[in-house]
C-alpha cells in the first residue's frame, strides 16, 4: 500500500474548508474520486431536512464474487475551525499535525483517507471482493445528526465498520451510549431592578440552586452529565426573568439512562416548588446505545483483520456516539474501527502515520475475509 499517496490524500483532505452543514466542498471531491474508483454514487436529501447544503453519500462498488457484502463508514464534517487547516508531516516522529492554530481534521478525514485507500487498492490489485457499500455523512459531529437520516432499506450489508475511532490501529468499539440533549427553562419574575427589585423573582437565582442539584460528572461507569451553556438576561437593570440551561446526559445502559432524566426532572420539580416558580425540563435523545458481543460478525471480521497486518486488537466500550449507533439501531451490526488519531477537536491533534496505514490496510483485509466466507 502506498504510505506517501495516503498521505498526501488525507493532507489534501483536511486542507479543504469544511464545517458542519456545509460539506459541500468535500462531498463534491469525495464524488469525484468514487466515480473515478468505478463506485455508484448518490446523495440524500440530509442536507435539506438539518438546514445545511449537502446530503449523505452513499457509494456501491458491485462485487467481484458472491461474497458477503460490507459497509465502510466515515464522516464529512469536523468540529469548528477557522477554516484553513494547514497539516504538517513530522516525519521523524510519524505524525502529521496541524500548525497548531487549530484541529487537524484527522476526526474524520483519517477515517475517510483510509477508505479510499482500501478502494483503491482493491481495485488495483483487483482483489476479490464482494459487494462494498461506502457511507460518508454529513453532521456527524453536532450529534449523530447526519446518519439518522439514511434510507437504512437501501443498505445490503449486515456489517458496518464506522472508520471514527480515536486510538491506535487495532482498537474496536463494540459499544457506545446513548446521549440526550436537556434543555432546561428556569422562569422568574421581571421587575425593575433599581426601583422595585421584591417584586422580581431573579431566574439566574434559581438556576444557580437547581445546577447544584443536577446530576454531573462522572455517575457511574457507564453514565455521565454535563450541563455547560447557561443563556440568561438582557440589561443589569431589570430583574432576569428567564435562564436557559443546556446540557447533555449519556448512558450505556438504558435503566440509568432512564434514571438520569428522572433525577433531572426531580431535581426541577423540587426547585419549582421551593421557589414557586416553573421550570420547564426538555430531553431529546439524540442517538441509542448499543453493545455488541466479541463473537458478532462485524467484532470478529474487525479483529481477525488487525491481527493480520500486524495490530494489536482490542476491543473497548465508548464514551460518544458515532455512525454506528444508528447502523445498530437499524440491524446493521456495526464497530468502531480505530484510525490512529489522538488528541481530536483541540490544536494538539494528531495523526499517527503508521496506524493509519495499518487501518487501511485492516479495511482491505476485511474486504477479503468477507469475501470468502
Amino acid at each position: 500500500m502506498d504510505q506517501k499517496r495516503i498521505i498526501d490524500e488525507f493532507k489534501e483532505l483536511v486542507s479543504v474548508e469544511v464545517h458542519s452543514r456545509d460539506e459541500r466542498a468535500i462531498a463534491d471531491v469525495l464524488k469525484e474520486k468514487l466515480t473515478a474508483l468505478g463506485l455508484t454514487v448518490t446523495e440524500d436529501k440530509a442536507g435539506e431536512v438539518l438546514g445545511g447544503n449537502t446530503g449523505n453519500l452513499y457509494a456501491q462498488l458491485p462485487g467481484s464474487t458472491d461474497g458477503e457484502p460490507v459497509l465502510f463508514s466515515a464522516h464529512m464534517d469536523r468540529v469548528g475551525n477557522h477554516g484553513h487547516i494547514v497539516p504538517l508531516v513530522k516525519e521523524e516522529e510519524g505524525k502529521i499535525v496541524s500548525d497548531g492554530t487549530s484541529i487537524l481534521a484527522g476526526d474524520d478525514i483519517g477515517g475517510v483517507a483510509a477508505i479510499l485507500a482500501m478502494l483503491r487498492e482493491v481495485k488495483e490489485k483487483q482483489i476479490p471482493h464482494g459487494p462494498i457499500e461506502v457511507a460518508f455523512s454529513v453532521c456527524e459531529e453536532t450529534g449523530v445528526e447526519g446518519s439518522r437520516q439514511y434510507d437504512f432499506s437501501k443498505f445490503r450489508s449486515k456489517s458496518a465498520f464506522v472508520y471514527d475511532a480515536s486510538g491506535k490501529a487495532g482498537t474496536i468499539v463494540l459499544a457506545a451510549p446513548s446521549k440526550g440533549r436537556v434543555t432546561i427553562r428556569v422562569h422568574g419574575v421581571t421587575a425593575h431592578a433599581g426601583n422595585e427589585p421584591e417584586k422580581g423573582l431573579n431566574a439566574l437565582k434559581v438556576a444557580a440552586d437547581l445546577i447544584m442539584q443536577l446530576p454531573d460528572g462522572r455517575l457511574s461507569p457507564v453514565s455521565t452529565a454535563n450541563f455547560s451553556i447557561i443563556e440568561a438576561g438582557s440589561a443589569t437593570n431589570v430583574v432576569c426573568d428567564l435562564v436557559t440551561i443546556t446540557g447533555e446526559q449519556r448512558s450505556r445502559d438504558a435503566k440509568e439512562y432512564q434514571q438520569i432524566s428522572a433525577d433531572i426532572q426531580a431535581a426541577a420539580d423540587r426547585i419549582s416548588e421551593k421557589y414557586h416558580t416553573k421550570i420547564e425540563v426538555e430531553l431529546h435523545t439524540l442517538y441509542h446505545a448499543f453493545k455488541l458481543a466479541e463473537t458478532a460478525r462485524p467484532c470478529v471480521l474487525a479483529k481477525e483483520a488487525a491481527e493480520a497486518v500486524g495490530a494489536v486488537a482490542f476491543f473497548k466500550e465508548g464514551g460518544g456516539g458515532m455512525d454506528a449507533n444508528h447502523f445498530n439501531e437499524h440491524g446493521i451490526a456495526a464497530v468502531g474501527i480505530g484510525t490512529g488519531n489522538f488528541k481530536c477537536h483541540t490544536s494538539e491533534e494528531y495523526q499517527v502515520i503508521d496506524d493509519l496505514v495499518k487501518c487501511a490496510k485492516q479495511a482491505v483485509e476485511i474486504v477479503k475475509l468477507a469475501a470468502e466466507k
